[in-house]
């Protein structure tokens, strides 16, 4: 058995002598008393990480009541703390910690397809947190409606409000407390016409941004325009300005009413949503990743119909920079009902992807697993893993699921998190800088920069830990870290002195900067320049970027993603655009003297002639982007061509179209008029082939 559990890749958790063979993860209390008690849409979430611990909201059986428990992780138990949150059984529940306060959520709920049912508060509980004790104490307790519902959610915006929805009377509903956090308004609908929805139609709120709220819900009314929908409210605005609401996905059978939603907060607007489908074919998917960047939404297939997943969550490994879905698929071989395909319940397996290029493959780990009986109805927490920035700095992973036969919880405690890789120990690198190691010539305006080899804690990148210096004492600036927390930037209150020998400093050890991981750089980094002399030219340093992202899009498949095809299309019948991205973060307060594009066309030349054009969004991914959600292409700013096969290309770019792009990303599209295609090498074809950006920089 332990060959085979190996062969399916599953990961097998000493779980004590009474364990089952072929079990995975632990057997958990008993919440006899009550049904389903980690809910069943997957909207809502029953842990949380605080103060180095895990803690969970579980049904106590012997009082009858739902309990504050604490998580041992020595010993793989839970400890219950005799704090009630809710004395009702058959209640589900959504769990909030906010870094100062835990919020629970509870509500009856209806089954499937029943509407919601007047005279049934849901209601929402705050306890404050003593550290020295370890306890949590009641301080509120107020109702956010008088409803029994299918599902209801919570989150805080950057005010101090807190919100909810669910779905009642058809349509999407909403509520909001005031700045206290605990006193709630009058529910109200959300005010577009396509919030009306079907009895079987759910919602999840989300706080995102910053300084933003956001909503989804499905819409099933067996028409064109069903799909899984997204609106935001500013932080601020009336209760009732939200935006018009978008098509995540849209279609007949492209959603359902099991979403999951995660921020990923160091980025900016980035939301990811863990969905399910309606499709019915094998091939089509059934469980979805959509992901926001800025203002578009992309899909991504997480598993198909003949996969047979359900109720699927996401989280966010910060540290690992992965996303990790977690969802009941059949059992495996070995195990009572294996391979069965049923919406009973099954094993939860975990399926996961890099952020930086989402693409899920058919392998997947099995995560909690009882030999016989049905695991169903996975959860976890709202917080991202491992994040020092968000407090959960070594948090692991923990899962909670139910058996409903054995009336029980399984739970499977990863102390390592990094989706089964082991988590973040490596420590960070610098590796480039700017100017160069030695470089001569240099502006007297230039900025200087650091690039690592993974995001940084910007708590620990300041003036106090990246210095300039000449033989005349230290040079005054400020520092900054970009968005993706990777390069950071020295500004010169001044110009520097022309002529002049300069020492850059980037502190290590254990006072030195360090990743998001809390992992230090491992001794000082020190890098020397020359300025230009007074009325000097100096020699222009050369930089040579290969593409961070690349990928094409065909309009006669709009919703494909290329991503990771070693080929790059250009084509004008049928349609074919390229898009590249190269990031110039380091080179702010540069002056760009010449700037040339190298590419390998791969088994088909063309006797065409191909543009390069700038292309002013740069939000789009490698995993995300397609023909429908595709930027605009700009300006041109070079041509080439014709072209022969597997034959490498320097193009000449128009530099003063380039200029204003140092110090930031640069996307570039490629596109032609010409029916006689060209296909390139993507990055994905190695590092000798890949699209590649030489700059010339003062």
């Amino acid at each position: 058995m332990a060959a085979l559990m190996l062969a399916l890749g599953v990961v097998v958790v000493p779980v004590g002598a009474s364990a089952a063979e072929g079990d995975v993860g632990v057997e958990g209390p008993s919440h006899s008393g009550t049904g389903t008690p980690t809910g069943t849409k997957r909207a809502t979430s029953a842990l949380w990480f605080n103060d180095g611990l895990w803690w969970g909201n579980l049904w106590d059986t012997a009082s009858s009541d739902f309990h504050i428990f604490r998580f041992n992780a020595a010993t793989s138990a839970w400890v219950d703390t005799g704090v009630a949150t809710d004395t009702r059984s058959n209640t589900h529940h959504d769990v909030l910690w906010d870094g100062a306060t835990l919020h629970v959520a509870s509500y009856r709920f209806v089954n499937d397809g029943l509407p919601a049912e007047p005279n049934f508060p849901s209601t929402m509980r705050r306890f404050s947190y003593d550290p020295g004790t370890k306890t949590y104490s009641l301080q509120s307790a107020t109702n956010i409606n008088n409803y029994r519902v299918e599902t209801l959610s919570i989150d805080k915006d950057s005010t101090g409000r807190v919100w909810a929805t669910w779905q009642q009377g058809n349509r999407v509903y909403l509520n909001v407390t005031g700045t206290d956090g605990r006193t709630w308004g009058t529910p109200f609908p959300h005010p577009a016409s396509l919030s009306n929805v079907s009895v079987d139609d759910s919602s999840a709120v989300i706080a995102f941004g910053p300084g933003k709220i956001g909503v989804m819900w499905s819409r099933q009314l067996d028409d064109s325009s069903d799909g899984m929908y997204w609106s935001y409210h500013v932080d601020g605005a009336s209760n009732t300005d939200w935006t018009t609401p978008v098509a995540a996905v849209s279609g007949q059978r492209s959603g359902d009413d099991h979403m999951n939603l995660k921020w990923l907060d160091s980025s900016g607007g980035r939301v990811f949503a863990a969905i399910k489908t309606s499709f019915t074919s094998a091939a089509q998917p059934l469980i979805q990743l959509l992901a926001l960047n800025g203002t578009t939404w992309s899909a991504h297939t997480i598993a198909t119909v003949s996969e047979c997943p359900n109720r699927v969550i996401v989280l966010i490994d910060e540290s690992a920079q992965r996303l990790r879905t977690f969802a009941t698929y059949p059992k495996p071989s070995g195990t009572t009902n294996a391979g069965t395909c049923t919406s009973s319940g099954g094993a939860i397996y975990e399926k996961s992807t890099p952020l930086d290029n989402i693409s899920f493959s058919s392998a997947k780990t099995a995560r909690i697993v009882d030999a016989d009986q049905y695991v169903h109805n996975v959860t976890s927490t709202k917080q991202n893993l491992n994040s020092a920035a968000r407090g959960t700095a070594g948090s692991g992973l923990l899962l909670l699921a139910d058996v409903n036969a054995t009336s029980r919880y399984w739970h499977i405690y990863d102390p390592s998190g990094g989706g089964g890789s082991g988590g973040d120990t490596t420590a960070p690198v610098v590796s480039g800088t700017s100017p160069a190691e030695g470089a001569t010539g240099v502006a007297v305006t230039a900025d200087v920069t650091a690039t690592f080899s993974e995001a940084m804690d910007a708590s620990t990148v300041g003036s106090g830990t990246f210095t300039l210096e000449s033989g005349t004492g230290a040079v005054t600036a400020s520092v900054t870290l970009n968005g993706a927390g990777n390069v950071a930037t020295l500004s010169p209150d001044a110009d520097l002195a022309a002529g002049t020998r300069f020492t850059a400093t980037i502190e290590g050890g254990s006072a030195g900067v360090k990743d998001a991981a809390g992992n230090a750089l491992a001794s000082d980094k020190t890098w020397t320049f020359t300025t230009a002399s007074a009325g000097g030219g100096g020699t222009p340093e050369t930089v040579t970027l290969t593409a961070t992202a690349d990928s094409y899009v065909a309009g006669t498949s709009a919703g494909t993603n290329y991503g990771s095809s070693t080929l790059l299309g250009v084509d004008k019948s049928p349609v074919e655009v390229t898009y590249l991205k190269f990031d110039l973060s380091a080179y702010a307060g540069r002056t760009l003297e010449s700037a040339t594009l190298q590419l390998r066309s791969a088994g088909s030349g063309s006797k065409g002639t191909q543009n390069v054009k700038l292309v002013g969004v740069d939000t789009w991914t490698e995993g995300g982007i397609t023909y429908t959600n595709r930027p605009a292409l700009g300006s041109s700013i070079a041509t080439f061509g014709p072209t022969t096969a597997n034959t490498n290309y320097s193009v000449p770019l128009t530099v003063a179209g380039l200029a204003g792009e140092l110090g930031q990303e640069l996307s570039l599209g490629l596109d032609t008029g010409s029916s006689d295609g060209l296909d390139l090498n993507s990055r994905e074809a190695g590092s000798a082939a890949a699209p590649k950006l030489v700059l010339a920089l003062r």
